[in-house]
């Protein structure tokens, strides 16, 4: 990453990211709804929201007006939607997407994408266990979940870092619900005992690539 570069990555719970430079705002896997007892208010204005998969904590976003990504099952869903296949790219809204696959066997077609705002380049990993973990280039930032269960845990999302080798990851995914307890800081201590860097956000807090 280059260093004059400033895109603004602010954690909003679950598996959900706004990532925002001077021209464009990307939100990630929205879960704003009763059943996240996390959820912060959020009065953001998103111009493209990525979804990875159509399970219910991902996909609260009816109440934006922005162009939805999102795999084929979720066809229909929104107003605004481009429908992309794993490992298919497309520029949206200016922005250049790829969607990648994952591993989440209770999902009907998970994935997770690649993009690059503001000259840095992101990974979301979806929802997905170590199996769907798969080599990415130059990656900046990875967005990885680490709650075991529907997911990795933090010592096979440990060993996802091996495979990818981002710049920085970031966790997710974890303690929304009884079933995905973890904790972040255990595995930013294994992670950066294996060579990787991580940076924990608390809900609502930022960080500045």
């Amino acid at each position: 990453m280059q260093e004059e570069l400033s895109v603004r990555v602010t954690y909003l719970s679950h598996a959900c990211f706004e990532i925002k430079d001077v021209d464009h705002t990307v939100l990630i896997d929205p879960f704003f709804d009763e059943q996240n007892p996390n959820a912060p208010r959020y009065l953001g204005k998103p111009d493209i929201i990525l979804i990875t998969h159509e399970h219910f904590d991902h996909v609260t976003a009816e109440q934006f007006t922005a162009m939805v990504v999102a795999p084929p099952t979720m066809a229909g869903k929104f107003k605004k939607m481009t429908i992309m296949e794993r490992e298919e790219s497309n520029l949206v809204e200016g922005v250049s997407v790829l969607m990648i696959g994952a591993s989440h066997k209770q999902s009907k077609y998970p994935a997770g994408y690649v993009f690059e705002l503001g000259g840095v380049r992101f990974a979301h990993l979806g929802d997905t266990y170590l199996d769907g973990v798969r080599p990415l280039q130059n990656i900046d930032v990875l967005f990885i979940p680490i709650g075991g269960f529907f997911t990795m845990n933090v010592e096979e999302a440990v060993a996802a870092l091996d495979i990818i080798n981002p710049d920085v990851a970031i966790p997710m995914h974890f303690n929304t619900f009884s079933q995905i307890k973890a904790d972040p800081n255990k595995f930013k201590r294994l992670a950066e005992e294996a060579g990787h860097r991580v940076t924990v956000l608390s809900i609502s807090g930022s960080a500045t690539f």
